[in-house]
């Protein structure tokens, strides 16, 4: 029997060599090309990704929101509530201590004026229909010992004169009434004349003679010559002064010392 010489085979190394390579060449090349294909597909989801966000956050926090909505509704509501319910108290706050300012004042001025005269305060509590700029209604009359002529002032100075007095109240004639009249003098200068009533703002004085020394600006008083009104309370001021050569008298305006338009507060001379 005849031995043939046994036969080795020879084992090839390429495909290992060729997976080993793929391999390799996989963990360059294929994570890059990936990472290219996943960049385009995040870009070409990207508007659904972040509309389903904003859907779902809008879901989520819809009923929240209206519920806060509410809230802040029902706080307005209550804050609106209050507020109408503070200002009048406030508006009232400021009006009682103006009134109380006001009477301190008042008072001051009725103990210590320098008028030295006796003063009764009296409110103003109405005006005459018909007569608004002329005539003022006080809350005093009679069982206050109010007369018919007495002399009404305020601090700044005449307001005017009593005219018809009732049980509790009584009308003032103001100064600056065309029927009012009172003798006057320049507190400078010493001219006398007789300050009349002429416009709700305004006095005119007369028979002051050219030949006297008036000037704007200058203080007029009641005059010693008055047998109505005590002498040295404030008249107006001199706002125009014109002569001319052939005039015997003056052309006098005065300014109303008191503001006849705002009194809330007089004082009658007893």
């Amino acid at each position: 029997m005849t031995k043939h010489p046994s036969f080795r085979k020879k084992r090839s190394y390429t495909l290992p060599v060729v997976i080993i390579g793929l391999a390799l060449l996989a963990s360059f090349v294929v994570p890059v090309r990936l990472s290219l294909l996943r960049g385009a597909a995040t870009a070409a989801l990207y508007p659904f990704q972040f509309a389903a966000a904003v859907f779902w956050r809008g879901a989520v926090t819809l009923p929240v929101n209206i519920v806060n909505i509410r809230n802040l509704g029902r706080a307005n509501s209550e804050l609106k509530a209050r507020l109408a319910e503070v200002e009048p108290k406030l508006a009232r706050f400021d009006e009682l201590s103006s009134e109380n300012d006001r009477l301190r004042e008042a008072l001051g001025f009725r103990g210590g004026n320098r008028y030295r005269l006796a003063l009764l305060p009296a409110q103003v509590i109405g005006r005459a229909a018909g007569t608004w700029n002329s005539i003022i209604v006080i809350g005093r009359g009679a069982a206050a010992r109010v007369r018919v002529n007495r002399p009404v002032v305020v601090k700044d100075g005449l307001v005017g004169k009593v005219i018809e007095v009732s049980a509790f109240s009584a009308k003032v004639l103001l100064l600056t009434d065309p029927q009012s009249s009172v003798a006057a003098t320049d507190q400078r200068s010493r001219a006398g004349g007789v300050a009349e009533g002429y416009s709700p703002n305004k006095l005119r004085m007369k028979y002051v003679g050219v030949t006297s020394d008036v000037a704007t600006g200058d203080a007029v008083v009641t005059s010693t010559a008055s047998g109505l009104f005590p002498a040295g309370i404030p008249v107006g001021t001199v706002a125009k002064a014109e002569k001319k050569e052939s005039d015997l008298f003056y052309e006098i305006e005065l300014k109303p010392a008191a503001d006849l338009s705002r009194l809330e507060t007089v004082f009658v001379v007893e």
